[in-house]
């Protein structure tokens, strides 16, 4: 996958985040409320997600280094192409219990400790609270994944994710700053062009993995 789709990924489904992460970013700790002290806390929150996010992309790049050596990347790009567009047009599909079970007590301890910090007085607690936010499962963090799984090597797995925190960034940081600059409406308008995208992500994959096989194919003959 080209890196650049990462952080235009990101960017799109940064007014996504605003529903799913906003909250949290909007209520990080500090009595101080002026603008640096704002801007520094943002920047640490933001960068705690980004951070969590490289390391997911390198632990799933393990994943996909492993389908890349027993010979699978191929099928496996097409089937997470496939999945990505199918949650990107039904984003309200049911999970199984056991893994909707699964996903809400993970969830839960995540809030739990995220709450916790919110207590802290500690002047680097946005940058813990922004760690741990980044584990929240997300639809189109997991878009960015199933991109993310399929590079070449762990290294640009991890940069992949990367590129979508920083693509993120942006309008993050901007809400962390000025809570109201993107209203409702707006942001109604605008979140379909995120869902757009993953889509075009999923093409992409599809893509991939079927040129990887017809090249394949081709060498043998």
């Amino acid at each position: 996958m080209e890196l650049w789709t990462g952080f235009t990924l990101g960017l799109l489904g940064s007014f996504h985040c605003i529903g799913m992460c906003g909250p949290i970013a909007l209520a990080i700790p500090g009595q101080n409320r002026s603008t640096g002290a704002m801007l520094f806390r943002g920047i640490l929150y933001n960068l705690g997600r980004i951070l969590t996010y490289a390391f997911i992309g390198f632990v799933f790049g393990i994943l996909g280094l492993g389908a890349t050596i027993a010979g699978y990347q191929n099928a496996l790009s097409i089937v997470l192409g496939v999945l990505v567009i199918v949650f990107a047009v039904f984003p309200h599909i049911k999970l199984p219990a056991k893994v909707s079970s699964v996903y809400t007590d993970f969830t839960t301890r995540i809030t739990r400790h995220i709450s916790g910090l919110y207590k802290s007085n500690s002047r680097f607690s946005s940058f813990f609270i922004g760690l741990l936010n980044g584990f929240l499962p997300c639809g189109f963090v997991v878009t960015a994944l199933a991109a993310a799984l399929i590079t070449s090597t762990t290294f640009h797995s991890a940069l992949y994710m990367a590129l979508f925190g920083l693509g993120t960034l942006p309008v993050m940081l901007m809400m962390n700053m000025a809570p109201g600059f993107i209203s409702p409406k707006l942001r109604s308008k605008l979140r379909p062009f995120s869902s757009y995208f993953a889509i075009i992500i999923g093409l992409l994959l599809i893509w991939r993995g079927y040129s990887m096989m017809t090249g394949g194919h081709a060498m043998m003959h």
